[in-house]
């Protein structure tokens, strides 16, 4: 194998460059697969698609309303307010009238004379795009002492939407990992090393997912913006496991070939195996109802997939071409093994987790435990307003809006009845409507194809909350009764349908997604107690970093009620990528058993991978963590939750709770196989750090 790599390095090195710069045009075109339609996220069959699906056939979109909203801060408006206000709705109808499918009314003034509204209606999702940043422009304060905002739902979208940040999010996640390496090896060219082979993992991914969106794959700017950290981090994260364990092997290997070798078959297996148990985890997303997520399994398991060939390909061949040079001051060889690093540190770490298990196991568990009890106060919420940062324009300006105009500014129910549907059906749906409670206007809406009538419900009451469900089931029940064939849609039915299958969703992933990596962990490990100690203590960690990530949610970024679909992203990504460490750390201990007791065997893995894989959980956590710059709410708390998770299985579960458990419980933890056979010399279970 050795003589292989020093044949084909650079073959191999360029071979990675070619595919990376091949991708680049098909990585740059990843925006033309991307959907955000209502039928990229919502499963087939739901009433609200399938009234999306009818719009859209008619040629049409789902439009939406930007309101312009004036308030005094005390006090009424006064004449010379709203001759000011006057004269900037002339001038953004004058601005508008161009805009196909516009149209702009008021100012309407409430009723207790403090603010006064002006309401841009039909605003297709590019056209708000255009026009929320012209209101912003046009509109100012009248007076001193009266506020102005622009809001509604086109406002919230527009502050929800980030754009293209795909190369924001590159650009963050190579400077994290450049200074987190800088820091770790303390060598002015090492860092470059992983950084470029990540890079052409992340280009080469993309570049592979814009085939699978091409394909058919349902691509999302959230599943595009994941994609980018989970491959830099996880790429990153392989590679720094490798190249802990080659400046070990550089220190018995006069040929940095060998050294790479030996470095690159001592990790493989625990690289493919925890890649493989990510893959497989993410996977599990393929049984989701919801598009957005049913696409996102394939998308990111492709990426690991190509993190993985990249880093023990490409990155070992760099390495062979580089040489030991490039640990550069601190360069290891057989002649200064002690180039190596110090080991002390870690070493009294694990001689202390060896010494006192049992407190230590205890402690822990309390800590974790006492954490995910934080998760009692979560709260879930449909409301898009919800998904926009806090302080926005838009979500001030809808608080201003509601205080003085109530719930009348909500978005409306769509009721579309079936083909052929006369005035006298119209009007047995239109009874049932207005017989319900929280139903505040029934009107007549357009036909769509099929001459198939519609109906505009408003709503008297909170669209997404609990009375709202209410209503809707309601009007879907009865109406359908009244007329066969009537189904409802609209904003509110959108996003109530889409909380309702996030959460179905997860109660159908949850189950699979822990027996797929529990038989992963078993077989890898060859263990059912060592299987289940790895899962408990990654389960146990889960919740306690959504308690700790609940904290920073409400406390820290002011965040509201979190979105349905959050708690599959925390599922999946912290029991595939939480496994990892862990993973690691038993390979290594199954490794080091062999020349000691199990005990020992603890004190050396957790000595031995205690630095690389504390560098790895700081990289990944905070890559993951880029994400918390975008402004789309759930996106941001994804990513923070993440980085919480991973950081608290990295510096706590891995560290402490998993060696502490494995070292109470022996040889035990090796059932039903038997331990690896101990060196007849291991005596002592002391390890030496280097």
């Amino acid at each position: 194998m050795g003589i292989a790599l020093r044949r084909w390095k650079w073959i191999v090195l360029l071979g990675w460059v070619l595919m990376a710069v091949l991708a680049t045009p098909l990585a740059e075109r990843i925006g033309d697969v991307e959907r955000e339609d209502v039928a990229a996220f919502l499963p087939s069959g739901v009433e609200s698609t399938e009234v999306a699906a009818l719009i859209e056939s008619a040629g049409g979109e789902e439009t939406s309303t930007a309101l312009v909203v004036y308030a005094a801060e005390s006090g009424r408006l006064t004449d010379t307010d709203l001759a000011a206000i006057a004269d900037q709705h002339a001038q953004v109808a004058a601005e508008l009238q161009d805009t196909d499918g516009v149209s702009v009314s008021g100012p309407e003034v409430s009723d207790d004379g403090a603010a006064a509204l002006i309401v841009v209606d039909g605003l297709s999702e590019d056209a708000a795009e255009d026009v929320v940043p012209q209101l912003r422009d046009i509109v100012t304060e009248p007076s001193a002492g009266v506020t102005v905002h622009v809001t509604g739902e086109a406002a919230l979208g527009v502050d929800n939407n980030a754009g293209d940040v795909d190369a924001a999010l590159l650009l963050t996640s190579m400077l994290i990992v450049a200074v987190l390496l800088l820091a770790t090896y303390r060598s002015p060219v090492l860092w470059l090393l992983p950084l470029f082979a990540a890079v052409l993992a992340v280009q080469v991914a993309r570049g592979a997912v814009y085939l699978l969106g091409d394909a058919g794959v349902t691509v999302t700017e959230l599943s595009s913006a994941i994609l980018i950290v989970l491959v830099f981090g996880a790429a990153t994260d392989y590679a720094m496991l490798l190249l802990n364990r080659y400046r070990e092997e550089l220190a018995h290997h006069e040929d940095h070939h060998d050294a790479v070798v030996v470095a690159l078959r001592r990790t493989a297996p625990a690289l493919v195996a925890s890649a493989g148990t990510v893959v497989l985890g993410l996977l599990c997303l393929l049984v989701a109802s919801l598009a957005g997520l049913r696409g996102l399994g394939p998308i990111a398991a492709a990426g690991v997939v190509v993190a993985l060939g990249a880093m023990v390909t490409a990155f070992p061949a760099l390495l062979a071409v580089v040489g030991r040079r490039v640990f550069w001051p601190r360069i290891p060889s057989p002649q200064h093994p002690e180039r190596v690093g110090s080991h002390r540190i870690w070493a009294r770490g694990a001689d202390l987790v060896v010494r006192r298990p049992r407190p230590i196991a205890a402690l822990v568990t309390g800590v974790l435990v006492a954490l995910a009890f934080l998760t009692t106060g979560v709260s879930v919420s449909a409301d898009p307003i919800d998904k926009v940062p806090p302080g926005s324009e838009s979500v001030d300006g809808y608080a201003v809006a509601e205080e003085h105009f109530g719930d009348g500014l909500q978005p409306p129910l769509v009721v579309v009845l079936p083909e052929g549907a006369g005035a006298v059906e119209v009007d047995e749906v239109t009874a049932v409507a207005q017989q319900l409670p929280g139903v505040a206007a029934v009107t007549p809406g357009e036909s769509l194809p099929g001459d198939r009538p519609t109906l505009r419900i408003d709503l008297s009451v909170p669209a997404y909350g609990d009375d709202g469900r209410d209503v809707l089931h309601d009007l879907r029940s009865d109406s359908a009764d009244a007329v066969p064939g009537t189904i409802v849609g609209g904003t509110p039915a959108v996003q109530l349908d889409y909380k309702d299958a996030a959460l179905d969703d997860v109660l159908l992933v949850a189950p699979l997604l822990l027996l797929v990596v529990s038989l992963v962990i078993g077989l890898l490990l060859r263990s059912v107690v060592a299987a289940v100690l790895v899962l408990s203590t990654v389960l146990l960690s889960l919740a306690a970093s959504f308690g700790v990530s609940w904290v920073i949610f409400e406390h820290i970024r002011g965040y509201g009620p979190v979105a349905a679909d959050l708690f599959i992203y925390i599922l999946v990504f912290l029991v595939a990528l939480g496994v990892d460490y862990n993973i690691f750390l038993a390979e290594r201990i199954r490794e080091e058993r062999r020349r000691d007791t199990t005990a020992g065997a603890v004190r050396r893995g957790l000595t031995h991978t205690g630095g690389v894989i504390t560098a790895a959980g700081l990289v990944l956590a905070g890559t993951f963590f880029t994400l918390a710059q975008l402004p789309d709410v759930t996106v941001a708390e994804v990513g923070i939750a993440v980085a919480v998770g991973v950081l608290m299985d990295a510096l706590v579960v891995r560290t402490f709770l998993f060696p502490a458990l494995v070292t109470l419980l022996g040889d035990r933890t090796w059932w039903p196989s038997k331990p690896p056979p101990a060196a007849a010399d291991a005596t002592s279970t002391t390890v030496e750090a280097r």
